[in-house]
């Protein structure tokens, strides 16, 4: 992990939540953890952009997931398949891997976010514009 966007993704978080810097480690979950909420989320989003100059799609981490899978393969009824939760955790290791399972509401993917899901998303961007 690259400590300068650790740091600025760091930044982006204490400027948008307003909590202490020693409270935002790699695996403290965005939401739960540092008590962010959706309008929050969309907040940090738009500041890692403007430190970073890279573009974040809204629904992001999710379409990465789905990428290349239908939508009955990813997820029925609004609940994630065998095979989404696999790609899920593909696509997020840095996350608690008991949390994704089958069933999970597709609603509650943004619950898994933690600081290293998005440094490790501007890692991705970063690389891109390469």
């Amino acid at each position: 992990m690259d400590q300068s966007i650790f740091d600025g993704v760091q930044e982006a978080i204490q400027d948008s939540l307003g909590i202490p810097r020693e409270k935002i480690t790699l695996k403290a979950r965005i939401i739960d953890d540092l008590g962010s909420d959706s309008l929050d989320l969309l907040d940090i989003l738009f500041a890692i952009e403007e430190r970073f100059g890279i573009k974040i799609k809204r629904g992001q981490i999710e379409a990465m997931a789905r990428d290349g899978m239908s939508e009955g393969e990813f997820e029925r009824d609004g609940l994630l398949t065998a095979q989404g939760a696999e790609r899920l955790k593909q696509i997020m290791p840095e996350v608690d891997q008991a949390q994704i399972v089958e069933g999970m509401g597709v609603y509650k993917i943004p619950y898994l976010f933690t600081v290293e899901t998005f440094c490790r998303l501007v890692e991705r961007k970063m690389a891109e514009k390469r």
